[in-house]
């Protein structure tokens, strides 16, 4: 059975991801099938200088147009039938972030989309994990990432509400998140919860799965104690990044925003009167590609 793949790349303020994956032919008929080939994780951090200088340092650009360039070769071994690079927070706010996707695109050939905040939390509806926690309830995402949150309301089994706010690990390590930034963010969480009572939070990204996977022993598959979360919290808050990255064995760049990304979790739970976090393994990437999947089948039979 010949397999059909597709990969996405996705440019954030803390990482940059590639990640593909394939589905059969005979098979290609829900984003269920979708099995992962790939996945390459790369710490740039080019939030931490834009956050800061408005704009992406030279040395910065040349290690992502490098880091392009590797993605290039590895997509040619899978002879991708779909690609879709994203670029967020932090080519967004950088006065050179279009410059820099232009060249990349000239230097591989990969056209960089600098994505707004909604179309980011777009995306991450796109991985419709309600499908498998059960369509009977209402869900929010939230993904928490370094340089903004996405938020996504399902309502019924449809988008309801998608917004994006500028609250981020990565900005918040670089003093850029005021506190009237963050009351706005919460008081509207508040009126959310007002308006569609009873939802679950769905934490996505790669903060709610670090944070998961460090208290994986405290509670059950895919749910996040809030309690426990923030002994968690209190815990990170104690430690240096170096004894953090010693006593939880992650490494230093998300050593250094994993105590943010818990607070943030937290103060959104709290604000919303929420005592657990569903935290499936999904990300932007896996949104990416279901969209894909679902033009490909749109595509193939009309």
């Amino acid at each position: 059975m010949n397999n059909i793949y597709f990969a996405a790349i996705d440019i954030g303020s803390n990482a940059v991801r590639l990640a593909v994956k394939s589905i059969g032919k005979d098979a290609a008929n829900h984003t269920e099938n979708l099995e992962r080939e790939l996945l390459i994780r790369f710490p740039l951090r080019l939030g931490k200088e834009v956050f800061i200088q408005g704009k992406i340092s030279a040395k910065k650009a040349k290690q992502l147009q490098r880091l392009m360039k590797s993605f290039h070769q590895m997509l040619k071994i899978f002879s991708v039938t779909g690609l879709r690079a994203c670029a967020t927070s932090a080519m967004r706010d950088a006065a050179n972030g279009r410059e820099i996707a232009d060249s990349i695109r000239e230097t591989t050939g990969i056209p960089v989309e600098i994505i707004g905040g909604e179309e980011e939390a777009r995306i991450i509806y796109e991985t419709h994990i309600e499908r498998e926690l059960g369509q009977e309830n209402d869900y929010m995402y939230m993904d928490v990432g370094g340089g903004s949150t996405q938020i996504s309301l399902i309502h019924s089994g449809k988008p309801a509400y998608s917004r994006s706010f500028n609250i981020g690990t990565v900005r918040m390590m670089s003093g850029k998140v005021g506190e009237k930034d963050m009351a706005a963010f919460l008081s509207e969480l508040k009126n959310l919860r007002v308006q569609y009572p009873g939802f679950k939070l769905v934490g996505s990204g790669g903060n709610a799965n670090k944070l998961y996977k460090l208290l994986r022993g405290e509670g059950s598959n895919y749910v996040l104690n809030v309690e426990k979360l923030r002994q968690l919290s209190l815990e990170l808050t104690s430690l240096t990044v170096e004894k953090r990255m010693k006593q939880y064995k992650i490494k230093r760049d998300r050593a250094e925003v994993i105590g943010y990304a818990a607070g943030i979790f937290i103060r959104a739970a709290d604000v919303m009167q929420i005592g657990e976090i569903v935290v499936p393994s999904i990300s932007i990437s896996d949104g990416i590609i279901n969209n894909m999947l679902i033009e490909y089948m749109k595509a193939e039979i009309p």
